[in-house]
């Protein structure tokens, strides 16, 4: 079961603004959790801004799996990349993305049962 979630500020990323913020128990194993990240300057993220957000949302990914126990895992899905998904602790994540007015991702944690 999930019992640890995150705070709006634990997914907060220098120089841009969370314009959504939505989470949802799924069922008792996944929470989803729906951001939208819009640049604090400007109408859009340039192309170097734009890396810069996808590797910083794969790295708070990394670091919320750092902080679960081993069962519980996260991945984050680019929805604008066209569902691309990272899951995290599976290294470098390159994308080819251009300018984008805004980041929709939806960061996934889901507990896994061994038995």
């Amino acid at each position: 079961m999930i019992s640890k979630s995150f705070e709006i500020k634990d997914y907060a990323i220098d120089n841009s603004l969370i314009n959504g913020f939505w989470m949802i128990l799924v069922d008792r194993e996944t929470l989803t959790t729906e951001i939208l990240y819009s640049p604090l300057e400007g109408d859009s993220f340039d192309a170097a801004r734009t890396k810069r957000m996808i590797s910083e949302i794969t790295g708070k990914c990394d670091h919320f799996s750092s902080l679960l126990p081993e069962n519980i895992s996260c991945a984050v899905t680019f929805k604008e990349l066209d569902g691309l998904t990272y899951v995290a602790g599976s290294g470098n994540f390159n994308v080819d993305a251009g300018e984008m007015d805004e980041i929709r991702v939806i960061y996934r944690l889901h507990v896994e049962y061994h038995i």
